[in-house]
């Protein structure tokens, strides 16, 4: 969860350990309580791009879809360069039914997203779940090949159950 690799911005420790306990708590399974943690952070601070994507990562953890869906599209409006609320706001559109305004979204994705297979994985499931059997097989397979670890995750996605037989 935590996005501070990304930033140049000074953290001051309040946030930091704010954010430090949110991930703990959302790595234990304690939703709530991260989000809790992060409702500590100073008001000037809610707009940083760490804080709203552990924000979203949290609400889709909990089944928040059209907030994180929301705060995603924010986050891109205040900050078109920070590409991972573009991936968080393609999977919570999906999540909202929506699979054809999240591929949208993802195809107007940087190049960098397309390099990673996230694009194609999420693609796949996208057109899984439209019913486009034969699209969501050849990116599912085009993301196994730029990654291979996520041949695991296709294997139980349910996203992607229909391809299992």
């Amino acid at each position: 969860m935590l996005y501070l690799g990304n930033h140049d911005r000074k953290y001051d420790q309040l946030t930091l350990r704010a954010l430090r306990a949110a991930d703990g708590y959302l790595f234990l399974g304690l939703a709530k309580e991260a989000l809790a943690e992060l409702d500590t952070i100073d008001p000037f601070e809610i707009e940083n791009p760490a804080v709203l994507l552990g924000r979203i990562r949290i609400l889709l953890h909990m089944h928040r879809w059209r907030e994180a869906e929301k705060l995603s599209r924010d986050g891109l409006e205040l900050y078109p360069g920070e590409d991972e609320f573009t991936v968080q706001r393609a999977f919570a559109l999906h999540k909202l039914n929506r699979g054809d305004r999240a591929m949208k979204v993802l195809l107007a994705a940087p190049e960098w997203i397309r390099r990673t297979g996230i694009l194609h994985y999420n693609l796949g499931c996208y057109e899984a779940r439209l019913g486009d059997l034969k699209i969501a097989r050849q990116c599912i397979n085009a993301a196994i090949q730029m990654n291979a670890a996520m041949k695991k995750n296709a294997e139980s996605d349910p996203d992607l159950e229909a391809l299992w037989n």
